[in-house]
C-alpha cells in the first residue's frame, strides 16, 4: 500500500513539472533569437553607417558570391548598390551580375562608359514603354549612379536574363540601323512588319532578318529576341530559369577560375532550393550548389520594404490580407533605419506558431534587409 502511495505521489509531482515548465515556441525561439542577431544602419543617399553595414560588407570578404534579392524600381536602393559595389571591389569582385539580357548588359556597359548615363537612361525611359521605359531597372539618375560605379570600379556586368519585352523595339531598331543604306531600302517592309507587331514579333521574320545581315553579334541579337518572346509569350517560368542559369555559366565558365561574382536580381530568382514564387530552382540555387562544389561561400540577402505608396495612397503591407513579405520580419521596420537580420544560426522546430511564409523564408534566405523607405509603386517586372 505504501509503495502504490509512493508511485502515485511520483506520478503527481512528475506531471506537475512537466506542466509547470514552460514550453519553447517557434514564435518564442525567433522572436529570442532576433534581439540578439539583429543590426542597423543609416542611409540617405551618402555613404551607409552603422554594424548592419559593416556585416554586409563583411560578406564580400567571406564568400564567393553575394547575392541581393531585391526589391525592384527603388532609387534609394539604387544608391546604395552603389556603395555595395565599392564594398565589393575591395574583396576582389569583378563581376556585377543582374536581372537582364545579356545585349541589354552590353548596352549599360556602353552607356557607363558616356559622359552623363543619367541623361542617357532618362531619355530612354521617356521614349521607351510608360512606366518602364526601354530597360526595366534602369531609368533614373540613381540607377546611372550603379552604372558610373561599375565603370569606375572595372566592373563588368553580366546579364543573365531574357531580353525584356519593352526592348525589342530598341534592339530591332539597332539592328536596322548599323545596316548600310541599300540594305535599309531593300528591308524597309520586312523591319516595318517587326516593329508594327513589336512584342511579339513573327519567328520567320526575325529568322529572314538573321539571315540577311552579315554580323553575327546582331543574328544572335535576334535569336535571342526570339527564345524571350516566347517565353513571354507561353508564360514559362522554367524556361526563364533554365536561360539563366545557361547564360550564367556562358559568362562563369569563359572567366578565370572560381571568380567572385555580387548579384542584385529580384528576391524570387535567388534563394536557396526551390524559389518562393514559381516553385523552381532558379538560378539563386544553381549558384549556391557551385560554391558547395568550389568550396567556397554563397550567401544571400532578402531585401523587403514595408511600406508603398501607390496611386497617392500609402499601404502597409504588414497589414494586407495578400501580403508579399512576412509579416513576422515586417514588423521589426524602423523609419530611420535599415534593419539587418542575420539569420543562419536560427533553428526551428516547425511547431506551426509561426505563419509558413516566415518558415520559407528562414530556410532560403541567410539574411533579411528591411529598408525604411516608403516605395513609389509603378509598373514593376519581376
Amino acid at each position: 500500500m505504501k509503495q502504490t502511495l509512493f508511485c502515485m505521489l511520483l506520478l503527481a509531482a512528475c506531471l506537475s513539472y512537466g506542466q509547470s515548465k514552460q514550453v519553447i515556441t517557434d514564435e518564442d525561439r525567433f522572436n529570442k533569437y532576433v534581439t540578439s542577431h539583429i543590426s542597423y544602419f543609416t542611409f540617405n543617399g551618402q555613404r551607409p553607417t552603422g554594424k548592419g553595414w559593416d556585416n554586409l560588407d563583411e560578406l564580400f570578404a567571406k564568400n564567393q558570391f553575394v547575392a541581393w534579392g531585391e526589391y525592384h524600381n527603388s532609387p534609394l536602393l539604387s544608391q546604395l548598390t552603389a556603395y555595395a559595389l565599392e564594398s565589393a571591389q575591395k574583396h576582389g569582385y569583378k563581376k556585377w551580375c543582374i536581372e537582364v539580357g545579356p545585349y541589354t548588359a552590353l548596352e549599360l556597359t556602353r552607356i557607363s562608359h558616356t559622359k552623363s548615363p543619367a541623361d542617357t537612361l532618362t531619355k530612354l525611359y521617356k521614349n521607351g514603354y510608360p512606366h518602364i521605359g526601354t530597360f526595366p531597372f534602369f531609368s533614373s539618375p540613381e540607377d546611372a549612379e550603379m552604372l558610373i560605379a561599375a565603370n569606375k570600379l572595372h566592373f563588368n556586368i553580366w546579364g543573365i536574363d531574357q531580353e525584356f519585352q519593352m526592348s525589342f523595339p530598341y534592339f530591332l531598331a539597332k539592328v536596322y540601323q548599323t545596316q548600310q543604306h541599300k540594305f535599309q531600302y531593300r528591308y524597309k517592309a520586312l523591319y516595318d512588319s517587326l516593329q508594327a507587331k513589336w512584342w511579339y514579333p513573327d519567328t520567320k521574320l526575325l529568322d529572314s532578318m538573321a539571315n540577311a545581315i552579315p554580323q553575327t553579334q546582331y543574328k544572335a541579337l535576334l535569336k535571342e529576341i526570339n527564345t524571350s518572346k516566347e517565353i513571354y509569350h507561353t508564360g514559362d517560368n522554367s524556361g526563364r530559369a533554365v536561360l539563366m542559369k545557361a547564360n550564367f555559366f556562358k559568362y562563369y565558365d569563359a572567366g578565370a577560375k572560381n571568380e567572385n561574382v555580387f548579384f542584385k536580381m529580384g528576391s524570387n530568382h535567388l534563394a536557396k532550393g526551390i524559389n518562393l514564387q514559381t516553385n523552381l530552382y532558379d538560378i539563386g540555387n544553381a549558384v549556391y550548389e557551385l560554391a558547395q562544389r568550389n568550396q567556397t561561400g554563397f550567401t544571400n540577402v532578402y531585401l523587403m520594404v514595408r511600406y508603398t505608396i501607390e496611386k497617392g495612397k500609402l499601404i502597409d503591407d504588414m497589414l494586407s490580407k495578400e501580403n508579399e513579405n512576412p509579416k513576422a520580419f515586417s514588423k521589426l521596420y524602423d523609419k530611420d533605419k535599415w534593419v539587418l537580420i542575420d539569420l543562419r544560426q536560427l533553428k526551428m522546430k516547425y511547431d506551426n506558431t509561426l505563419p509558413r511564409d516566415t518558415y520559407q523564408l528562414i530556410e532560403k534566405y541567410d539574411y533579411v534587409l528591411v529598408s525604411p523607405e516608403k516605395l513609389s509603386i509603378a509598373n514593376n517586372e519581376n
